[in-house]
């Protein structure tokens, strides 16, 4: 199984200590917490010690203005939680931007409201207590022969945020989930890791600050459509070097960057977070 949801982790493994879950409803929209505390329980979830946080709803809400505001002020709250009174932040999309499957961290990005820039030169302009904010996109290791780790430490040895924000594609192990499930959590991300391509962890003790990872699956392995179909993968082809997009990726990602740059600006800006849209827009 191939996931890198903690609640479909937690589903295929029996009762474990050092686990701890609450869901409830906000909204309409299903909200689940998993706290992982022990390491024998992260070992057995393959999930490193955390808070994961997922935020559900139906795959046709996404596609309505109303309930994606709604999905995203559900999930600023969820993300407030995790790194209160944040006064700088730095924001990472990462991925492949020419893999629209995988586009998702950089397309959130570039909606990401930006002011760094603004408070080293026209500090004026902003309403008082504004966090300094900045966004970058890291692209994949094969197109600039860097880790994305280096990269990412590099500019957070730099800039000293308080918090790093990252967010990217991830893979399920449910076609259900493709889409319509968000993930956060504080222990970090491996870029690249649901679909077989480990890279070095970005996490809070290599990066030296706080971490909050946040992703939504738009793969799943051809196994697991098999599977799911009542099927039963041959072993003469890698059913999991297969992976699958649904055929509407483009519009999946353009809404869900949508609901997540909506939320991150929610969680960093607050109310005042319209003000600043019309001023830096």
């Amino acid at each position: 199984m191939r996931t890198d949801l903690a609640v479909e982790s937690k589903l295929h493994a029996a009762h474990i200590d050092g686990i701890h879950e609450e869901t409830e409803e906000k909204d309409g929209i299903a909200v689940s917490r998993i706290d992982i505390t022990e390491r024998q329980a992260a070992e057995r979830l393959d999930k490193p010690v955390g808070r994961y946080v997922t935020v559900s709803a139906a795959p046709e809400e996404y596609m309505d203005r109303d309930r994606r505001s709604t999905i995203s002020a559900v999930l600023a709250e969820e993300l407030r939680a995790m790194s209160p009174a944040i006064q700088s932040a730095m924001v990472v999309g990462l991925g492949n931007r020419y893999v629209t499957a995988d586009a998702l961290g950089t397309k959130t990005a570039e909606y990401v409201l930006v002011t760094r820039h603004i408070h080293m030169h026209m500090q004026g302009v902003l309403p008082e207590n504004t966090p300094v904010t900045s966004a970058f996109c890291a692209n994949v290791l094969g197109m600039t022969g860097m880790e994305t780790a280096e990269v990412v430490s590099a500019l957070t040895d730099r800039i000293r945020p308080d918090v790093v924000i990252l967010i990217d594609s991830l893979a399920a192990s449910c076609t259900e989930h493709i889409g319509c499930v968000i993930q956060c959590n504080d222990s970090g991300i491996a870029p690249g890791a649901g679909v077989g391509n480990f890279r070095t962890m970005l996490t809070r003790s290599l990066l030296k600050v706080p971490v909050i990872a946040i992703g939504v699956p738009t793969v799943v392995s051809a196994e697991t459509i098999v599977r799911e179909n009542g099927g039963e993968p041959n072993g003469e082809r890698k059913w999991n070097d297969l992976i699958v997009a649904p055929k509407d990726v483009d519009a999946v990602i353009r809404d869900l960057s949508r609901v997540l740059s909506d939320a991150i600006n929610l969680m960093l800006f607050g109310n005042a977070y319209p003000e600043l849209e019309k001023l830096l827009r």
